[in-house]
């Protein structure tokens, strides 16, 4: 494994500090609450027909993120990309054009770029925190730039925080459904799946080697029931033709 090579002086903070290549749209929120932190914008979008040459609306949703949960369904919002907050999210809420309902005085406020990029370096850092505990050496770098820059560096007890939250979700997703049973995992349902399959393809496979058997057995008791009849009119010939 080959060693690596310390970059120059502020590189490695350079790329959490650095805007993104992004693009505006504007649209309405049709769908707020159902998840954390994200809610679902459709955009005015159009499409190119190559038979007609013409343009036809063909609105497109976005999954979009709301840090602040400050958004409800109706408003005309304006949306950013470049902000990837995991693998479907990529865009975040920038500002609230008209808000339905309750003004946007009285919400939670929309985050600015420079909060995001705040917020975007603290979790960076945390993760190097982490990551430097394990003896990572790019990590242990960061943590020095951003310290010689000013910024606060958490200890580890804060850095695991989220760790501990992930921990605690996965543990309550296993805790007892009701008083039946506990809540299965992912990996146990798909091999419950597996093994019901697995057993209807057997009995589907006994069914009909069972009809198969029967089948075989009629056939030879028909054969076997003709050959008598043939035997009997020989024999019956053949005493006729004595008596004759």
């Amino acid at each position: 494994m080959p060693f690596p090579v310390k970059p120059a002086a502020g590189k490695l903070l350079e790329q959490y500090l650095r805007k993104n290549v992004t693009s505006y749209k504007t649209g309405v929120v049709v769908s707020a609450g159902k998840m954390a932190k994200a809610v679902k914008v459709r955009v005015a979008e159009q499409e190119w027909n190559k038979h007609i040459r013409k343009y036809f609306p063909r609105p497109r949703n976005y999954l979009v993120a709301d840090p602040n949960n400050s958004l409800v369904e109706g408003d005309i919002v304006r949306i950013s990309s470049g902000w990837r907050f995991s693998k479907s999210i990529h865009h975040v809420v920038t500002a609230i054009v008209a808000p339905f309902g309750a003004p946007a005085t009285d919400r939670p406020p929309v985050l600015t770029e420079e909060q995001l990029l705040q917020k975007r370096l603290e979790k960076r850092l945390e993760k190097d925190v982490r990551s430097a505990a394990a003896g990572r050496l790019t990590s242990k770098w960061r943590l020095k730039e951003a310290k010689g820059a000013g910024y606060q560096i958490p200890d580890l007890v804060d850095a695991m925080r989220n760790v501990r939250l992930q921990e605690e979700a996965e543990a309550a997703a296993e805790a007892h459904k009701g008083q039946a049973k506990q809540m299965l995992s992912a990996r146990e349902i798909k091999r419950l799946e597996r093994a019901r399959i697995k057993e209807e393809k057997q009995a589907a496979a006994s069914v009909k080697s069972t009809r198969k058997q029967k089948l075989e057995a009629k056939k030879s008791e028909e054969a076997s029931r003709q050959t008598v009849v043939e035997e009997s009119g020989k024999e019956e010939k053949e005493a006729k033709a004595q008596a004759a």
